[in-house]
């Protein structure tokens, strides 16, 4: 995709589609993260000294509440496979709800539990849901690597190559590039094209883009910043070279997101395939427990 170009300085284009998730999408994530985590601070620090008891009132409430949630968490694989639900609603939607009430069931059962141990059979249903709760959020990360954002479409090779090829092409149009900086993308656009050759290969290609990928981001921040003092952008005033250079750079982070997510790609569509291997009954897991918790404890 990363060729030479000559094209000299034009008019701003309008930015392509980013592969990145809209800012309310990630500022969404964060206050609701940020929350959780306050939350659970709050219960632990305070684990010795709550008035709460999980036989009666609040905590028992917070018990139900949480089983119920869990419960529901059930909808959403009907959503995707029953066709009586097939319009009930964009799935989107359906997943949002799954990943809120995924994390909000767990924390309504840690206050239900006063972030303590009690008897054998609930400290089993306990571990379980913490360890669905995990899985829960391991799946999450791998599920953001092959599709669009958290709650977009699912990435495939043909969409993503077609975006970089679109990016670039707006790239160049929006300044004559530095040969320093065709030459670095056009590296990191070989080594993401390489064939996976196996999980372990992968893995260590998502390490290594992982660590990479900041590093381009910064030499290509510095060669624009070069370029527009020192190339044909330099008759340019100096308002006019810092909206340029914005405008260039966010092309710049868009098209290397791209590369980076089409090296990826390959390696997280195989570990979700094994996710969902494990989660399926480590989730069932976690209601047989639940229920041999809630009976054992309304008959003794």
């Amino acid at each position: 995709m990363p060729t030479s170009s000559g094209t000299v300085v034009g008019e701003e284009a309008g930015h392509a589609s980013s592969t990145r998730p809209p800012l309310a999408s990630r500022l969404g994530v964060l206050l609701f993260s940020i929350g959780v985590m306050l939350a659970i601070y709050t219960g632990w620090q305070n684990r010795t000294t709550s008035l709460m008891t999980a036989e009666s009132g609040a905590g028992y409430a917070l018990g139900i509440l949480g089983s119920v949630l869990m419960l529901v968490l059930l909808l959403y694989p009907l959503r995707k496979r029953a066709r009586f639900m097939r319009n009930l609603g964009p799935i989107k939607y359906w997943f949002r709800t799954h990943m809120i009430l995924g994390v909000v069931g767990p924390v309504c059962v840690l206050f239900h539990a006063s972030f303590q141990w009690g008897s054998l059979n609930s400290n089993v249903a306990l571990v379980c849901m913490l360890l669905v709760a995990g899985s829960g959020l391991i799946g999450r990360y791998i599920y953001t690597r092959i599709h669009f954002g958290l709650y977009g479409s699912k990435a495939s090779l043909p969409v993503l190559t077609q975006h970089a090829m679109e990016t670039w092409e707006q790239l160049a149009a929006s300044t004559d590039l530095p040969p320093e900086l065709t030459q670095r993308l056009q590296r990191l656009e070989q080594a993401a094209l390489i064939p996976l050759r196996g999980l372990l290969h992968g893995a260590a290609r998502a390490a290594g883009f992982g660590i990479a990928v900041p590093w381009h981001e910064l030499r290509a921040r510095l060669a624009l910043r070069r370029h527009l003092q020192h190339g044909a952008a330099a008759v340019l005033d100096r308002q006019r070279k810092k909206q340029l250079y914005r405008h260039t750079r966010r092309y710049v982070s868009d098209y290397i997101a791209t590369i980076r997510k089409i090296a990826v790609l390959g390696f997280y569509e195989r570990l979700f395939a094994l996710w969902h291997v494990l989660h399926m009954p480590l989730f069932l897991m976690m209601l047989i427990t639940g229920i041999v918790h809630v009976v054992f404890v309304h008959m003794y």
